[in-house]
């Protein structure tokens, strides 16, 4: 059974996932076509970044990614990246670098024609083509060009000293809650388990500890720090969306500060 994943920001609206799923499932015997998300803020490649890292690398062996989000040549092309095993079939506009790093086994340039003679509908027109390639066997090198790096991307970490983490959001999830671009790891190594207070938007919240679930907080308007399953460090209400009440957006700065 061959498995192949989308991720997009075509939302649930359109029929595009439905076309690009017709096509899968008329080519290639026995495909499994799973759902990542199509509800990506369109044209975000942070988002996307974060997205594939942390729900496509521990698909199965042979697995084919399409990840369709900002999908214009302009000065980038379309890649296959071979990551342990599977393939990632997108665009090199450097979103493939923060999501892999270095650590690609090969990138091809993809070279082969379109489906069509209009060049709008990358993941149906061509992405669907190269992964109908790829499950029936094709070697990537008949597929594109070898390149020897994908471009790197400028990702900024977050700022911190013995006292402060300087964070950005890196994520917004369908609750409202924000992941920010700060490792649990990282988080204990400058909390030392003092208290904090976070800034949002001017605005101080005093956050006791770091909580280990959404439920531990008693006060549902409380702003809340827990650790998501993703590793990173999470803000989130109880029972509320944070994103709505701070107004949130991502790349948005939280300042968080550490007490005694």
């Amino acid at each position: 059974m061959q498995i192949v994943t989308l991720t997009t920001d075509w939302g649930t609206k359109d029929f595009f996932s439905g076309m690009v799923k017709a096509k899968l499932y008329s080519n290639i015997p026995d495909v499994q076509v799973v759902d990542i998300t199509h509800d990506i803020e369109p044209y975000n490649l942070s988002s996307t970044a974060f997205v594939v890292k942390n729900a496509c690398l521990n698909f199965p062996k042979g697995t084919i990614h399409i990840i369709d989000v900002n999908s214009f040549i302009g000065d980038s092309y379309f890649v296959v990246v071979e990551y342990k095993e599977q393939y990632y079939i997108c665009t090199d506009n450097k979103m493939p670098y923060s999501v892999f790093g270095d650590e690609c086994t090969n990138i091809v340039e993809i070279a082969t024609y379109w489906d069509a003679n209009f060049y709008n509908f990358a993941a149906h027109d061509l992405f669907c083509k190269v992964a109908i390639m790829i499950a029936n066997g094709t070697p990537l090198d008949e597929i594109g060009y070898k390149h020897d790096s994908l471009k790197k991307s400028q990702a900024i970490g977050c700022i911190y000293d013995n006292n402060s983490i300087r964070a950005s959001i890196m994520y917004i999830d369908s609750y409202g809650n924000a992941y920010l671009n700060v490792t649990f790891e990282k988080f204990m190594e400058i909390s030392k388990g003092r208290k904090c207070v976070v800034n949002i938007r001017s605005e101080r919240h005093n956050v006791e500890k770091l909580f280990s679930s959404y439920d531990d907080q008693k006060e549902d308007s409380q702003v809340i720090l827990t650790v998501s399953s993703t590793g990173y460090i999470e803000l989130a209400l109880k029972i509320s969306s944070a994103e709505q009440l701070f107004g949130l957006s991502v790349r948005d700065q939280v300042l968080i500060t550490f007490t005694e």
